[in-house]
């Protein structure tokens, strides 16, 4: 299967985004620089605030979860009278998502000068993360129509199910899962110095 193409790698950040990302990467960062998950949250980096970022996002799920009861009106009782096969969407769903989410980014392409690399990386380490929590998310959206039309509950419950830990597991970036992340950019002989990119600070708006 090949990874879905995404126009990811432009060599441009949005304006106010370049700063110290797009200067010489400093050499030899990697995950041994990582000052732990909650620390980086306090840090004005970019690998904080990705990590802000995505546990405000994971909390979406949860409310959807908690609101069930007002959307979907049940059959008979809590199990409502689902058929079972109104479940095998779900998990197809939750199958393609943890099978296609690792394969985004695609590799660099090798060549890249170090400062342009570090901001391509970081380009395409924030759109893979997007990617990946649309597919995560889609799992337990698909639940909602489904358990809709299964007058139940429990279908929601089961998409959230399926679907909540393959989100967490593409999207929350622990010092694991950037490092998978950066060998994948350099799956293709690039150096990504996405470490570099990532623990930079971000750069203060102005009048910020």
């Amino acid at each position: 299967m090949a990874p879905p193409q995404f126009s990811m790698y432009s060599p441009n950040l949005p304006d106010g985004e370049e700063g110290d990302a797009a200067a010489e990467p400093v050499p030899g960062l990697g995950p041994q620089s990582d000052p732990g998950f909650a620390a980086s949250l306090r840090s004005g980096t970019f690998l904080g605030q990705w990590r802000r970022t995505v546990l405000v996002l994971a909390v979406a799920p949860v409310l959807i979860l908690a609101i069930t009861p007002l959307i979907v009106q049940d059959g008979r009782g809590r199990l409502g009278d689902a058929p079972p096969w109104i479940y095998l969407p779900l998990l197809l769903a939750a199958v393609a998502a943890a099978l296609i989410g690792p394969r985004v980014p695609a590799p660099l392409p090798p060549g890249l000068a170090p400062a342009r690399a570090a901001r391509t990386a970081l380009l395409a380490f924030r759109q893979a993360v997007l990617v990946r929590f649309a597919l995560g998310e889609g799992v337990i959206l698909l639940g909602i129509p489904l358990a809709m039309v299964g007058h139940s509950e429990l279908v929601f419950v089961a998409g959230f199910a399926l679907g909540y830990p393959v989100l967490l597991w593409l999207t929350l970036p622990t010092a694991g899962a950037v490092e998978r992340m950066r060998r994948r950019l350099e799956a293709g002989g690039a150096e990504s110095h996405l470490w570099a990119a990532l623990l930079s600070p971000v750069p203060r708006q102005p009048g910020g």
